[in-house]
């Protein structure tokens, strides 16, 4: 992504939204860093910042649905998408900055060079942080789920959106 072209952060503030600078501006800027080194080739750099022991969680309805915990077991889930896409790719396209959460509005793509298995979806990840270190990501199909496991509350979400 070039880099004058900012995606949009909205941010929790009080009782409502706000689009100035976020309190956790390096959590945010950290989650960026993260798909760039993703998109790069670089799946050392993104575990670098996560806990020995997280947890990835995806969705009842996710292709490879579960919990994966530790670095073992997150590799091995990126490795089961990489056998069926190939490199998966992510296109940010909005992050959430939730206190220690971010949300992420992403699109995934991907095609596998041997089944030619396609994917191009768009999923929302939570990131969740004790400090700079995550601690878990949980995936999501449909936003208003991420944000209410983010606990973005319901009027926060409508003047959001407004």
């Amino acid at each position: 992504m070039p880099a004058d072209r900012r995606i949009p952060t909205l941010v929790r503030s009080g009782g409502g939204w706000d689009t100035r600078s976020p309190v956790s501006e390096q959590i945010v800027e950290l989650v960026r860093r993260g798909y760039e080194a993703w998109n790069s080739g670089d799946r050392g750099w993104v575990l670098e910042h996560m806990s020995e022991d997280v947890e990835w969680v995806t969705p009842p309805e996710d292709p490879e649905p579960g919990s994966y915990q530790g670095f073992a077991g997150i590799q091995a889930f990126w490795d089961q998408w990489r056998a069926a896409v190939g490199e998966l790719r992510f296109q940010p396209l909005e992050f959430i900055d939730a206190g220690d959460q971010v949300i992420v509005c992403t699109r995934r793509s991907g095609v596998g060079e041997q089944s030619r298995l396609e994917v191009s979806d768009t999923v929302f990840q939570v990131y969740s942080f004790e400090g700079d270190t995550c601690v878990r990501v949980q995936e999501f199909y449909e936003k208003d789920d991420a944000l209410r496991a983010a606990g973005v509350a319901e009027q926060e979400r409508e003047q959001g959106q407004s």
